[in-house]
């Protein structure tokens, strides 16, 4: 840790301290900016003749949430602190860095069916492979992230560009059965481009490896066993099946994702254009440990092809293009983007495959903002998302779709201004709409366990209309010449809109909340 915070600081003190361009863009000064920075990291090259300022960002932040209506597989409320720095440097003219360090704990309370780190808040089912136990139970976590990338110019229109990115992760589950898991996340990607004149063309290509190991500190015969129903550890193989897996004690994960594609933009002084075209598969593998002794699992795990159990493959594609328009009173953008993902489950004992997931998504996102040299006197975006989705057991015990849309409408403007402090107030809401969907259920034993208590109650919260109520305020105030103090804070709501959830599920009626507020410097 103090190797990571001293490599940080040496980092963003470089590149505070490195030539300062003449820029004009300056992404902290309001919410539309934080998009366009987040494309900065899916292709820098493409970005390398923006005109962004050096500015650096360090956050702390809170967020609390109480989940009330949701899917199982998720924490009923939770925690989260965390530490934030982010920035940009042009060195020069042809140089240009980006860096960021995020630290999350995070504390959840009263998760059950799921002893991974996954969770069912932002997707619909889970990896088919997975221990579980029905009883609730608090879980920590804490996650170090780090990334850095480049954009150069190495001779006339040749560009060069990098990413790498490192995760770290630590949970843990604080009661019986308790698995320790540890999480080691890194990828790197390398860009290439032409430019000539206002258009450029670019590829790339990306690797990245995931390790997740899992130690189940608390099986044993007493405690694993059919006269604990609450505690005894389950094997989910598919989508809603249980199988013997003979390895509850130590087991592991291990992803390998590839992933390459190609891309174009356009720009003149006020119209930027890009588009990025990515094909990715990823492998991950499931690990058991070394066998078996005086009747009990025993022994190591290791990545060996005799100890390996499941295999589970995503394949990608995805189209993603941007428009952005620079005006002196006016920004606008828009945004397209497209994803088709399948993900196939093979099981080693069976011999063949046993789970496929389909989901094909459409967003586009369109954001203006009015504004009066540093005033925003108006801000507005759009969101739509239109979701596909299915979940499919080849054996013949789930066939799952839904097909929804989102629909995410937000408002900002600065209701204070002065050259020295300004205060920016954000509304908006969430909708929610499912547009077709079907469950159809075949039960292929007498255990019915995960559909009962699982799979149910999810796909009534996948078919149920919802409605989230959004407020944010963030205080800025001018502390020198070069530096600013920004304090935020954001509140949210989420609540059905029909019956249905309540009248079908334990639902007690009542509204999730979400709240979030934080400090940060920039400069």
């Amino acid at each position: 840790m103090k190797f990571k915070t001293f490599y940080i600081a040496s980092f963003l003190s470089f590149g505070w301290a490195s030539a300062q361009l003449n820029d004009s863009i300056f992404i902290p000064r309001n919410q539309f900016y934080y998009n366009q920075l987040e494309r900065v990291w899916d292709n820098p090259i493409q970005f390398s003749k923006q005109k962004f300022s050096d500015f650096t960002e360090t956050e702390l932040s809170a967020t609390v949430k109480e989940l009330n209506m949701k899917r199982v597989q998720t924490a009923e409320s939770s925690s989260q602190f965390g530490f934030k720095t982010q920035g940009i440097y042009n060195i020069s003219e042809k140089l240009r860095l980006l860096g960021s360090f995020d630290y999350q704990f995070l504390t959840e309370k009263n998760l059950g069916y799921n002893l991974t780190t996954d969770r069912t808040e932002d997707q619909f089912v889970l990896n088919p492979n997975y221990l579980f136990v029905p009883k609730k139970a608090n879980w920590e976590t804490q996650t170090y992230h780090l990334k850095g990338g480049l954009s150069y110019q190495i001779w006339k229109g040749l560009e060069l560009g990098a990413l790498v990115d490192y995760k770290n992760l630590s949970s843990y589950r604080k009661s019986d059965p308790r698995p320790e898991i540890k999480t080691a996340d890194y990828s790197g990607k390398i860009f290439a481009g032409y430019r000539l004149g206002k258009h450029q063309l670019s590829v790339f290509g990306g690797l990245g490896r995931k390790t997740e190991t899992y130690d189940i500190l608390s099986v044993n015969e007493t405690m694993n066993a059919p006269s604990n129903p609450e505690y005894y550890v389950r094997f989910s193989n598919g989508y809603g099946r249980q199988i013997y897996f003979p390895s509850y004690t130590d087991y592991s994960y291990r992803t390998v994702d590839r992933n390459f594609g190609g891309g174009y933009s356009f720009e003149t002084p006020k119209n930027f254009f890009n588009i990025n075209f990515t094909y990715s598969k990823s492998m991950q593998d499931l690990f058991g440990n070394t066998g078996e002794r005086d009747g009990r699992t025993s022994g190591y795990t290791y990545f060996d092809e005799s100890l390996e159990k499941m295999k589970y493959r995503l394949v990608t594609y995805k189209t993603d293009a941007n428009y952005w328009y620079k005006g002196d009173k006016m920004d606008f953008t828009s945004n397209v983007n497209f994803q088709s993902i399948t993900g196939d489950n093979y099981n080693n004992a069976e011999f063949g495959q046993n789970y496929r997931m389909t989901l094909d998504k459409l967003s586009s996102v369109n954001s203006m903002i009015l504004k009066d040299d540093q005033k925003i006197q108006f801000g507005a975006t759009v969101e739509a998302v239109y979701n596909d989705f299915s979940a499919i057991d080849l054996l013949g015990v789930t066939h799952k779709y839904v097909k929804s849309l989102n629909l995410n409408i937000k408002f900002n403007k600065d209701i204070f201004y002065r050259d020295t402090q300004k205060v920016n107030l954000e509304v908006g809401a969430m909708f929610y709409f499912p547009v077709s969907e079907s469950l159809k259920y075949t039960a292929a034993s007498s255990n019915t366990l995960l559909y009962d208590q699982v799979i149910k109650n999810d796909h009534e919260f996948d078919s149920t209309s919802k409605l989230g109520p959004q407020l944010g305020l963030q205080f800025y105030q001018k502390v020198s010449a070069k530096t600013t103090l920004k304090i935020f804070t954001n509140f949210a709501t989420l609540f059905p809109l029909n019956k249905r959830f309540e009248q079908n599920t334990e639902y007690n009626g009542n509204p999730n909340l979400y709240f979030n507020a934080g400090i940060s410097l920039f400069y």
